[in-house]
């Protein structure tokens, strides 16, 4: 299923935040949103995921459009993002969250991946099951939130900064797990500070300044514009 975003604009108040942002995301495909803290990346993704009022333009996923449905809806369509720090229910053990994401495939109509599949894809997460997510560390609940959006049966992934307060020894599993589960064919959409972590990763890459896409393409061909950028 592809994902389309044309004349994508948002507001915070009176503040653009997003100018007409056009994206695409073919099935297979792992697309990049680079840019500083305060370029809209995040803003992109919330108005993707349904999660910010104050949007105008055209989202549609799978040919549908999304414009009407709210987020419990476009989740149910496969849609589901990932926030920066993997942000779960903190009272629940690893095996509560997993359940959940167990329940959500089967409201989109599939037949869940079983626990023993997880630990044979995060085996981090195994010796871990009893424990509360708020007592994980950073990896840990990243690892995890990334374990119950695969147990989930998603048609497309958000990624919201995953390298986020990760030690690079850390976030380097981290995207190692990421290429995983995007070489089975899950459209993902990774939005990051540091164009290191999506090279060798993504077909396609957006650099995004002041709300705004600024350039285009492959990482490699985009990397003298990420220099002079700073990104």
């Amino acid at each position: 299923m592809k994902l389309e975003v044309e004349n994508l604009s948002a507001w915070y108040g009176q503040a653009l935040a997003l100018n007409s942002v056009s994206l695409s995301v073919e099935k297979g495909q792992v697309v990049g949103i680079l840019g500083h803290n305060g370029a809209g990346k995040t803003t992109l993704v919330r108005c993707i995921a349904g999660l910010h009022d104050q949007c105008r333009g055209q989202v549609r996923f799978g040919g549908t459009s999304l414009e009407k449905l709210r987020p419990s809806e476009r989740a149910l369509l496969g849609l589901t993002l990932l926030r920066e720090g993997g942000r779960l229910p903190a009272s629940l053990t690893v095996t509560q969250n997993l359940i959940l994401g167990q329940r959500l495939a089967r409201a989109r109509g599939h037949t869940p991946r079983e626990l023993n599949r997880i630990w044979e894809w995060f085996p981090i997460l195994e010796p871990l099951q009893g424990r509360k997510a708020g007592l994980l560390s950073g990896g840990q609940r990243q690892a995890l939130a990334l374990a119950v959006t695969f147990v989930s049966e998603p048609s497309l992934i958000l990624l919201d900064e995953p390298s986020a307060g990760l030690a690079p020894p850390v976030a380097r599993e981290l995207f190692s797990l990421i290429a995983r589960l995007a070489a089975t064919g899950l459209p993902t959409l990774v939005v990051e500070q540091h164009p290191g972590w999506l090279n060798g990763l993504t077909n396609d890459v957006y650099l995004l300044e002041v709300g705004e896409i600024a350039a285009h393409g492959p990482i490699e061909k985009l990397l003298p514009s990420l220099e002079k950028s700073g990104a």
